[in-house]
């Protein structure tokens, strides 16, 4: 508890530092002035887009549930995701992490031990993800290397060290899948690199191990493994594309890869527990980001700020329909009952 609280309050405060640093940094004219010209059929577009990521997520998890034999509605799991996004979004520490899978236990009538994890794996094929979008920036913004520009070197760097990334990335993810694959073996090897541990770290160790493992069993089911990858694939061209719309809101004359970028060097940002809304942290990773693609500082702030806008503001929305229209209890979130295991 003590170092739940601990996390809680560093995250907070790096929030707030990074907050302070990005607001004393703001030319308000400027600002107002940029914010003024922008396309708002394009940031319209863009919010609408986001959103959709939350039907792919939803129809994605209900691909990894039916190896498990897990029958669920599109419903119940769609709700459960954005019940957890905006948990995320109210409250520090992400704690939308615990609160999707006890929405989703509760509303399948399945224990809270195999839904969460299933989690695990969604965390996987993020990745996958996220290491498909890596490889489309990087072809997409082959082309660029050999001309002059004035994101030339940028470009030529981001496929450097990006190739560098994707590489280990995907040596990981070949990892992840001959677990799944070999998942009794893959136990038997870690208990003996982790004997030398003390028994309750040891014990807590092989717990942690094969419920991720138990997380990967789907991987092994085909059919769930190709349509899984397609869906986490489709979301994350599906971020990148509501960031592209974002350029052409504020008239930036970016290329689609930098928008593939923008969406792994954001992903990357908020990985981490931090304050609510991941206030602070969100707006000075997209100011820095778009400096680094020779954005002016107006045009970069007010990027960050309207890219948080739409990435959180419409979900929140509907997150506080869900529960005012009561299909999803306030109390089951936070309430005091302990979900079954």
């Amino acid at each position: 508890m003590n170092n739940a609280r601990f996390k809680i309050i560093v995250g907070i405060a790096i929030g707030i530092a990074a907050l302070a640093f990005f607001l004393q940094g703001i030319q308000w004219k400027d600002l107002m002035q940029t914010l003024s010209a922008v396309k708002l059929h394009w940031v319209a577009l863009a919010a609408f887009i986001l959103l959709g990521e939350f039907v792919i997520r939803a129809w994605r998890w209900k691909v990894l549930l039916s190896p498990l034999g897990i029958t669920a509605r599109f419903t119940d799991l769609f709700v459960a995701q954005v019940i957890g996004a905006g948990t995320n979004i109210l409250f520090p520490a992400r704690a939308g992490e615990l609160t999707k899978p006890l929405v989703a236990s509760k509303r399948t009538n399945q224990p809270f031990s195999t839904i969460a994890a299933t989690t695990i794996i969604e965390r996987v094929y993020d990745i996958l993800g996220m290491i498909s979008v890596l490889c489309l920036m990087l072809f997409v913004l082959a082309p660029d290397i050999n001309t002059s520009g004035e994101n030339a070197e940028l470009v030529g760097n981001l496929k450097l060290y990006g190739g560098i990334f994707g590489g280990f990335a995907a040596s990981c993810m070949v990892i992840f899948f001959v677990l799944a694959a070999q998942k009794n073996t893959a136990h038997v090897i870690f208990e003996r690199i982790v004997a030398i541990a003390p028994t309750p770290i040891r014990n807590k160790l092989l717990e942690m191990f094969d419920g991720f493992v138990y997380g990967l069993s789907s991987a092994s089911d085909r059919t769930a493994f190709w349509k899984a990858g397609a869906l986490s694939i489709w979301m994350w061209v599906n971020g990148a594309l509501a960031i592209y719309c974002l350029f052409q809101a504020f008239g930036m004359t970016l290329p689609f890869g930098a928008a593939c970028f923008v969406g792994v060097a954001i992903a990357l940002a908020v990985a981490l527990p931090q304050a609510p809304g991941f206030i602070g942290v969100f707006q000075v990773a997209m100011e820095k980001t778009m400096l680094l693609w020779n954005q002016s500082p107006s045009d970069a702030v007010g990027f960050a700020i309207l890219f948080w806008a739409v990435s959180f503001i419409p979900v929140t929305a509907l997150f506080f329909a869900i529960i005012i229209q009561g299909r999803q209890k306030w109390s089951d979130l936070f309430g005091s009952n302990k979900p079954e295991t």
